[in-house]
């Protein structure tokens, strides 16, 4: 999570403020989402081919004890949504192999996700109540050797509930703010 006192934090809370008191100013895909949206297709379409799984998407989940909490997973498997999963789209065949190599080196552990990640990952498992989340790279480029399914890899991540529930503190403050400073609080 941000820091308290950075600008991502001050911008973000700001954001969120401008949606309590009703105002329509976020941005459907942000730049830095560009990236990703315009590969996610592909990306799962490679994965239900893969991982032979039929799966949903363009879903999005409210938590049942905090109706300002929510996430929207990449996808969820069909038909029981027992399991969801993240989707990172890399550009870099490098950054690809790299993170494809940490879910190697870390596997069981919340290690195996980047450190960037975790806690959208994490946060997603507390909003669902999920054991374990998918996180899944996918390489852009051109084929690899062995087609299209070498572009996509997947790893599980198993919940935390430590750092969900540091999550559950800075967040409950973080909304605290947002609320006393539109007022409403």
């Amino acid at each position: 999570m941000a820091g308290k006192d950075t600008k991502r934090y001050t911008q973000y809370q700001r954001e969120k403020t401008k949606e309590l008191l009703g105002y329509k100013g976020v941005e459907e895909t942000p730049e830095w989402a560009e990236h990703g949206k315009e590969n996610e297709g592909r990306a799962m379409a490679g994965y239900e081919y893969r991982y032979e799984v039929p799966i949903e998407h363009n879903v999005f989940l409210i938590s049942n004890e905090h109706d300002w909490l929510a996430c929207s997973p990449d996808l969820l498997h069909l038909p029981d949504y027992l399991e969801g999963g993240e989707i990172k789209c890399r550009a870099l065949y490098k950054n690809y192999r790299k993170f494809r190599q940490l879910g190697v080196d870390h596997k069981g552990t919340i290690r195996a996700c980047p450190a960037s990640n975790r806690h959208q990952v994490q946060g997603a498992m507390w909003v669902t109540g999920f054991k374990r989340w998918w996180y899944i790279n996918y390489y852009i480029g051109p084929d690899l050797e062995g087609g299209h399914i070498q572009k996509i890899d997947r790893v599980a991540i198993p919940r935390d509930d430590k750092l969900i529930d540091k999550m559950e503190v800075r967040c409950l403050e973080f909304m605290q703010e947002a609320y006393q400073e539109a007022g409403l609080a």
